[in-house]
């Protein structure tokens, strides 16, 4: 029976997929208006998603880095590894952890952006999280694309290409395909509209990610500290 129920799930994780790319406003309006059918719920979708990219990076991908820092913060060692926390939280948020910055941060911002100019579109905000996660979670198959180049780029994964801009590249595109054919984008205006709401719930989620990088950065500094102290 639970090989049965796990084969289950199984089939229902890829029919959600495929259904996504395909009829993305078949499995979405299916579940906002309460017949879920054979789709998976949005948050389960996205964390099951979310948490198998993360152990394949986990597992494939070494995301140590030597973090590099101004001369002007070099004689001050607090400040130095401050400094150097930062950059590691940031580059692990974009990279290694990357599902767990879109599920928490990434889809509640586009969906801010969402509520700004698709108007009319949806019936609030709930709707536009519950787009979203889905979305975000159709993203999640094919993030593994990324392990293979930051394995073999032969570059550091401090470089802004490999830990920003490909994977926002990546995650965009499946995105903002479901987003068209969900939408029904036919014409120029529309486009503008769903661009107009991508980007802006994008540029919110940077703005997040880089103060939640730095407290998560201090936080270990500060962890640091108080170990060499006990120590």
């Amino acid at each position: 029976m639970s090989n049965l129920n796990k084969k289950a799930g199984l089939n229902t994780l890829i029919s959600t997929f495929r259904s996504l790319l395909t009829e993305p406003r078949q499995v979405i309006d299916s579940f906002l208006n309460d017949n879920r059918g054979t789709f998976m719920h949005p948050f389960l979708f996205c964390l099951i998603g979310g948490v198998i990219v993360v152990l394949l990076n986990t597992i494939f991908v070494d995301f140590s880095v030597d973090p590099q820092v101004d001369e002007s913060v070099a004689d001050n060692e607090n400040l130095l590894r401050l400094t150097e926390w930062t950059q590691i939280a940031s580059v692990r948020a974009a990279t290694q952890f990357l599902p767990v910055s879109m599920i928490f941060v990434l889809i509640l911002s586009l969906s801010v952006g969402g509520l700004i100019f698709l108007k009319g579109k949806t019936g609030g905000f709930y709707d536009h999280i519950v787009i979203n996660s889905y979305a975000a979670g159709a993203s999640f198959f094919v993030l593994p694309l990324l392990i293979p180049v930051w394995i073999f780029s032969g570059q550091s994964l401090l470089d802004p290409f490999l830990n920003s801009t490909l994977p926002a590249m990546v995650a965009a595109g499946i995105m903002l395909w479901i987003y068209r054919h969900y939408f029904s984008v036919d014409s120029f205006m529309d486009w503008i509209r769903i661009l107009s709401a991508y980007i802006t719930g994008y540029v919110i989620y940077v703005i997040l990610i880089g103060f939640l990088s730095a407290v998560v950065g201090y936080m270990l500094f500060a962890v640091e500290r108080l170990t060499e102290i006990s120590g």
